[in-house]
């Protein structure tokens, strides 16, 4: 969606971006295989989208 993501909050250089979507339905993996079950706990995904490729992700911080 054009302008959600913003280049600066406050003045100040943004690093990531994060978005999150909850499913309206749940999943079940059953023999490596992933159905959907409606009426079952929501799912939560997020994901994380970094401004500029450092070349580095810094998962050891």
């Amino acid at each position: 969606q054009e302008g959600i993501a913003k280049q600066q909050v406050n003045g100040k250089d943004v690093t990531a971006h994060i978005y999150e979507y909850t499913s309206q339905v749940g999943m079940q993996i059953k023999n490596d295989v992933v159905t959907l079950v409606p009426k079952q706990q929501p799912v939560q995904m997020l994901f994380c989208l970094k401004e500029k490729n450092q070349k580095k992700i810094n998962s050891h911080r």
